[in-house]
C-alpha cells in the first residue's frame, strides 16, 4: 500500500474528535497531504478523491464514525 494513503488510514484510526465540525477541518488537512504525496494521479482517481473531500465538507450526517468508514472505503479504492 501507499505510505501516503496509509498515514492518512492510520491518521483515521487514532482521529478522537467527535466534534464534527473539528474532525473535518483535521481530516481534510490530512486527506490534502495525503493527495500532494501520490503522484501521476488518474482521471479517475481524481475524481475519486473529490467525491471523498465533497463527501466530508458537505456531509449532512454529522456523523464522525458513519464519514470515517465511507472515507477509509474510498481511500482503499485509489490504489485499485
Amino acid at each position: 500500500m501507499n505510505s501516503a494513503i496509509q498515514e492518512f488510514l492510520d491518521f483515521l484510526d487514532k482521529e478522537d474528535d467527535q466534534d464534527y465540525g473539528d474532525f473535518m477541518r483535521e481530516t481534510d488537512h490530512h486527506l490534502m497531504r495525503m493527495v500532494e504525496s501520490l503522484r501521476a494521479l488518474t482521471p479517475e482517481q481524481v475524481w475519486q478523491i473529490r467525491k471523498l473531500r465533497e463527501q466530508l465538507l458537505w456531509s449532512y450526517q454529522n456523523d464522525v464514525n458513519v464519514v470515517k468508514a465511507e472515507l477509509r472505503e474510498g481511500v482503499m479504492h485509489l490504489e485499485q
